[in-house]
């Protein structure tokens, strides 16, 4: 955790949180900060929030909130039933357009210079634990790629320094121009026999005003449709509060809520109009799931100033997304396209899934806080615990983000790290599990904190 008074970050990694650091102290702001540490996420933590992903970012400043999405859409030769793997899984990324569109609204540096402090952390990379274990346990996966030999030629020794000279040489390209992304890579691409120029120079991030409720005094943000934002927030006004933090009764009225705003996420959620403050003002009918789809993968970061509060969060869903890497530019493409289903949410060319990434701001009387996690589809059981933490129990940063949590995985059954009451349907696993890496940025009485989750590899750092 750290504790400052003008500027504070906090990343899954290490490396990406210097660099953050490093931006601000160069004369940068709280989104220069984001966009190095960002990038520098894309080569430690590759196999979770990579350039061939998405990028989404809500921010709130002065008295406003906005939401940035950097999702990526379907390309023309979409698949009617796009499998869970392979090239035909991805969508066109949208995380360099995403990421230049947050810069261009909110950084104070030139792109050049924030990428280049970015790129001087590449050059220094150590494998992460995180990465070394994800190689390991996808070896097949790699092995069955041609591109996955950029992994698996990686050392495994956490701490070892690494190269993975494509990357590196692409981000010497978008340092200078990131928009090449849509065009002269993107030409590159075509050679795959499907994405075509077309998908990627059409392509546009998309700015909106974040989704909101109002709750026991507090302005909860979340990111707008396609995310699955307002099934947070829904799971949030649903559950009702109770008085152990950690106790079998949480467990239980936290899981009726999620059953109901799955519900709502599953019959409503797709790339075009949802009737969502209908469904958070109790205006709609709900019915229950049965289970959240198991998603790992995804990185989340937090940062802010004494202007912006930044909450953000990057992925290519699964770990190394479709299993496709581009060997020529170390792009390893998202498998998001997997995530169309049918009715509303049914594939067609350019048009966004249902997404899993969203992010958290929470301001109240001039106190402001970022929270989000990797978490996929078990995102609003984990938002809604960290949401739950501070605002039922008056957690502070670390307590929120440390706190054990829980997962919803179907039925009335859970698995709970270790700190909470058993019960019929709990499973309890060893704390701290990879159960969704967090981190927490708070703003308040002129000091600035941030706390990165010891589930993870990450570092909190300010001024």
């Amino acid at each position: 955790m750290y504790i400052g008074t003008e500027f504070a970050i906090a990343t899954e990694s290490f490396l990406a949180s210097r660099a953050g650091y490093e931006v601000y102290k160069k004369g940068g702001n709280a989104a220069d900060a984001v966009v190095a540490a960002s990038a520098v996420l894309t080569y430690t933590l590759p196999h979770l929030g990579g350039v061939g992903g998405d990028f989404l970012a809500v921010v709130h400043k002065g008295d406003r909130a906005e939401s940035v999405l950097g999702l990526g859409w379907a390309p023309r030769k979409i698949p009617d039933r796009p499998p869970r793997r392979g090239i035909q899984s991805a969508v066109v990324p949208g995380y360099i357009a995403g990421l230049v569109e947050f810069h261009k609204r909110y950084g104070a540096l030139p792109w050049g210079e924030v990428i280049g402090t970015a790129l001087d952390f590449m050059r220094k990379a150590t494998v992460h634990p995180s990465l070394a274990a994800a190689i390991e346990r996808h070896r097949d996966l790699l092995a069955s790629d041609p591109g996955g030999r950029l992994y698996l030629a990686l050392p495994l020794e956490p701490g070892a320094p690494y190269k993975i000279e494509p990357l590196l040489k692409l981000w010497g390209v978008l340092r200078d121009n990131p928009l090449l992304f849509y065009d002269e890579i993107a030409r590159d691409l075509e050679q795959y026999g499907y994405f075509e120029l077309d998908d990627f120079l059409k392509y546009r991030p998309e700015v909106k005003p974040p989704v909101f409720i109002n709750y026991d005094g507090w302005v909860i943000y979340e990111a707008p449709p396609p995310s699955l934002g307002f099934v947070v927030l829904l799971t949030v006004k649903l559950s009702q509060p109770v008085k152990s933090p950690f106790s079998y009764a949480r467990i239980k009225n936290t899981v009726a809520a999620l059953r109901k705003a799955h519900w709502a996420r599953d019959a409503y959620l797709h790339d075009g109009e949802v009737p969502v403050y209908d469904i958070l003002s109790g205006g709609v009918q709900l019915g229950e799931a049965d289970k959240p789809e198991p998603t790992p993968g995804t990185t989340y970061l937090a940062a802010g100033d004494k202007e912006l509060t930044v909450s953000a969060i990057q992925s290519l869903y699964y770990p190394f997304g479709s299993g496709f890497t581009d060997l020529k530019w170390g792009i390893t493409f998202n498998n998001r396209a997997s995530d169309f289903t049918t009715g509303l949410n049914r594939p067609a060319p350019r048009k966004r899934p249902s997404h899993t990434l969203s992010a958290v701001v929470m301001v109240k009387e001039g106190e402001a806080w970022a929270l989000g996690a990797s978490a996929g589809h078990y995102r609003p059981a984990i938002y809604a615990q960290l949401i739950q933490n501070v605002i039922w129990y008056g957690m502070s940063p670390r307590e929120a983000i440390l706190a054990p949590r829980f997962i919803w995985t179907g039925g009335w059954e859970v698995q709970a790290e270790e700190g909470w009451e058993a019960g019929l349907g709990v499973t309890i696993v060893k704390y701290p599990s990879r159960m969704g890496v967090a981190a927490a940025l708070r703003k308040r009485n002129n000091y600035i904190a941030a706390v990165a989750d010891i589930r993870g590899d990450g570092l909190a750092l300010g001024i």
